[in-house]
């Protein structure tokens, strides 16, 4: 099957919101919302994709460090059927939680409906926790990548258009000479081994009990070291556009 990795454009979120002919939530809703926003019905399912992509949406055009990729299908028939979607970022600075959290929940004050069925307290305690804990284990001030979003069509998996994307900023990484960084599933950890990710320190616990259930999250903090920046060839470079 041919598979091209292409930036993603404006248009896409549009073909991204087609809930199609899959069943309710078969799509590229990425977590946590699916874990915070369980839905039954094509309707619910498109409200979900419509309220998530609104989003998503809103930081390809207004986040500078943004790098929204995808994988296409070439060969589907309706056209080039949208397979994988990322979202890397690049922080030339170093990541700072103070002035980027902001990207990643929803500002209850903002949103005088929030859709039935989205735990939406849950879904802000989720990333705020995750990238609150961030500066503890990503250097700051250090030039990095951080990969944010990960996601791949149900109908498409275990045809590697996830490790493509995986791979495209490896090799911004290695480019750049700069740090890649994520946080991951433990279940996906070896995953990202495979690609040379390594695990720093515990896991990260999140704690979701008092948002309306009775759970935790476990989440792999991991980073991956270019070999340009280990074997200390040059310092460090500005990111491929």
């Amino acid at each position: 099957m041919p598979l091209h990795i292409l930036p993603l454009t404006l248009p896409d979120f549009l073909t991204l919101t087609i809930q199609g002919f899959h069943a309710p939530g078969i799509d590229l809703t990425g977590q946590p919302t699916p874990l915070c926003w369980p839905i039954t019905t094509h309707g619910e399912a498109q409200t979900r994709l419509d309220f998530h992509f609104a989003k998503q949406k809103e930081r390809f055009l207004h986040d500078p460090t943004v790098r929204y990729m995808k994988v296409v299908d070439t060969t589907d028939k309706e056209g080039e059927a949208i397979m994988s979607i990322a979202r890397w970022h690049f922080y030339p600075a170093g990541y700072d939680y103070e002035t980027e959290s902001h990207w990643e929940v929803y500002d209850l004050d903002t949103i005088p409906n929030v859709p039935g069925g989205f735990n939406i307290r849950l879904y802000n305690h989720i990333l705020s926790t995750r990238d609150s804990v961030r500066p503890s284990w990503i250097p700051p001030n250090e030039p990095c990548w951080i990969l944010m979003h990960l996601v791949t069509h149900p109908a498409y998996r275990g045809r590697g258009a996830a490790g493509k994307l995986v791979q495209w900023g490896i090799e911004q990484a290695e480019a750049s000479k700069t740090r890649a960084y994520l946080e991951a599933g433990v279940m996906g950890r070896p995953v990202y081994e495979r690609f040379g990710f390594e695990q720093v320190g515990e896991l990260l616990e999140v704690d979701c009990r008092g948002f309306g259930v009775k759970m935790s999250m476990a989440m792999c903090k991991m980073v991956y070291v270019p070999k340009s920046f280990e074997e200390g060839s040059g310092e460090v470079g500005e990111a491929e556009e």
